[in-house]
């Protein structure tokens, strides 16, 4: 069974994460390139659990000229996270809270992670500067 809150979500005891765009843009480069690397590593060790990725994370990838089709196959297995009115609102005062600019797309996935309980999978460094927010290092 699933909660919005605070506690970190799972299902049947399996950990839930959230993947933010740099884990794909990684995995994307390991994938072209034919050598493995941390982002296939860590996606090795979520094999069987579910794995979501925000909406705003395929948008960011669709700037990237990927046709429908192509994103579609490259993010199949995982489980869109839409951005919702009440998301919108607790990114809004996320952002107010904190004492820095988080970029508006890196809100936006660190508003869903910290409203769903989500860890966030990321290299990007600037998640760790939010309160709260778990964030996964690969």
């Amino acid at each position: 069974m699933w909660r919005r809150g605070r506690k970190t979500r799972r299902a049947h005891g399996a950990l839930l994460v959230l993947f933010d765009t740099s884990f794909f843009i990684d995995l994307e480069r390991e994938i072209f390139s034919g050598q493995s690397g941390p982002a296939g590593a860590f996606l090795a060790t979520q094999r069987g659990h579910a794995k979501w990725v925000a909406t705003v994370t395929l948008g960011e990838f669709a700037v990237g000229g990927a046709s429908g089709p192509a994103l579609r196959r490259f993010f199949r297995g995982y489980v869109p996270m839409p951005l919702g009115r009440e998301d919108a609102i607790f990114a809004g005062h996320l952002q107010a809270r904190l004492a820095f600019e988080l970029g508006e797309n890196d809100l936006w996935i660190a508003g869903l992670a910290l409203r769903h309980g989500l860890p966030l999978v990321t290299r990007d460094q600037a998640f760790s500067r939010v309160p709260g927010l778990r964030v996964l290092a690969y």
